[in-house]
């Protein structure tokens, strides 16, 4: 795994406004089938996990586990953040290839 090549990638689309964060926000963009890929907190309650991990499996969403609560929130401005979404295709594609690197 390329821990700064995905946090490059997600600052690239916040920047972009291309990812969503949090909870409701991340579940509305699952319902909507607007989201590319969910990155889950190893940290995140099971509660969270398990929902949002249904709906990805659901709506056929790659769904990722990186860093924790505390790294994600920091990345958004937010003391912790357990879920995000991307929605645009092409940064889901360059995020799980460097969250899938050895």
């Amino acid at each position: 795994m390329n821990s700064e090549k995905v946090i490059g990638l997600l600052r690239l689309a916040q920047k972009g406004r291309m990812v969503e964060v949090g909870r409701t926000a991340v579940s509305i963009l699952l319902k909507r089938n607007r989201a590319s890929l969910v990155i889950l907190a190893a940290d995140a309650s099971e509660k969270l996990k398990k929902e949002i991990e249904l709906e990805c499996i659901k709506n056929h969403v790659p769904v990722y586990i990186f860093s924790n609560k505390v790294e994600l929130g920091r990345l958004f401005g937010r003391d912790e953040l357990g879920a995000i979404a991307v929605s645009n295709k092409n940064l889901a594609d360059g995020i799980a290839r460097a969250l899938n690197l050895p």
